[in-house]
Parts: structure tokens; C-alpha cells; sequence
């Protein structure tokens, strides 16, 4: 019983890390997220072009799609984790817990974009809901298929051990 609980306990400090950490991107101002991305992008860059041709000119080009990236892959993580979490919570269909999680990630990002609208220089977006969302529906469909794979060779390895 005490491993169920911390077992849920665990899945759910996962998603509040995972909201933690978008909320703390959210708070950056403008120029601050644009810091942050540059220099992302420019350790990014620095594994495949040399020094001197990496501009800010070239940092700009890239700018946008980085960004547009990582809303989606930060949100594919937050809907991961509230899959699992509410996998190891909740008692109720699977279906359920799926359809209750990609909305608690849509939710999450129409909050993060409100949000967004009190820090300076920045605004909400209906566009980066939508990646979020994506992001957020692939990251269930990851958890989703690796419940599949993981339940096809544990339904293996007891069906070897049976014979």
C-alpha cells in the first residue's frame, strides 16, 4: 500500500515540476526568453557550424522554430506526466484518464498563455495553445504506447513462464 502511494505521490510532483517549469519560462520577460532561447540556440549551433559563422543574424533565423519546439516538447512531457498520474490515481476507464489529461494540458496552456499576458512585453498566443496542445496529445500518445509495449512483453515473459 505504501508503494501505490508513493508511487502517486512520485507521478504527481512530476506534473507540478513539469507546470513549475513552464510557468517559470512564462515569467520571463521578452527580452529575457529571448536570451534564453538565443543562447540555446547558439549551443545548438556550436555542434555543427563553426564559431565564427554563428551570427546573431543566424540566431534570429533560427529563433522562432526553437521556440515553437520547445512549447511543444515541454508540454509533450506535461501530458506524459498527467497520463501516468492519473493512470496511478484514478480508477476509471483508461479513455478517461486519457481524454481528463489532454484536458488538463489544454487547460494548463490556456492558463500559461493568460499568463503570459502580465509579464512585460509578452502576450497570449491561440497559435502556442494549439502546439501546446499538440505537444501535449503526443506526449499521451508516447505514454500510450508504451503502456502497449510494456504490457505485450509482460503478457510474453508470463505466458514463458507458465510453459
Amino acid at each position: 500500500m505504501k508503494s501505490k502511494i508513493a508511487i502517486i505521490v512520485a507521478s504527481w510532483l512530476m506534473v507540478l515540476a513539469t507546470m513549475i517549469i513552464i510557468f517559470n519560462f512564462s515569467a520571463e520577460t521578452a527580452e529575457e526568453s529571448t536570451q534564453t532561447s538565443g543562447g540555446v540556440i547558439k549551443d545548438i549551433l556550436e555542434t555543427v557550424l563553426p564559431e565564427e559563422e554563428i551570427t546573431d543574424e543566424v540566431v534570429k533565423k533560427f529563433q522562432l522554430p526553437i521556440r515553437k519546439i520547445a512549447h511543444f516538447c515541454i508540454f509533450m512531457l506535461l501530458g506524459f506526466c498527467f497520463a501516468n498520474a492519473f493512470k496511478n490515481s484514478l480508477k476509471f476507464k483508461q479513455i478517461f484518464n486519457y481524454v481528463l489529461s489532454f484536458a488538463s494540458v489544454i487547460l494548463y496552456a490556456s492558463l500559461d498563455e493568460f499568463h503570459q499576458s502580465f509579464v512585460a512585453n509578452r502576450g497570449p498566443s491561440i497559435k502556442d495553445v494549439l502546439i501546446d496542445a499538440s505537444g501535449g496529445f503526443a506526449g499521451i500518445l508516447i505514454f500510450i504506447l508504451m503502456i502497449y509495449v510494456f504490457n505485450i512483453f509482460k503478457n510474453k515473459t508470463t505466458k514463458k513462464g507458465r510453459e
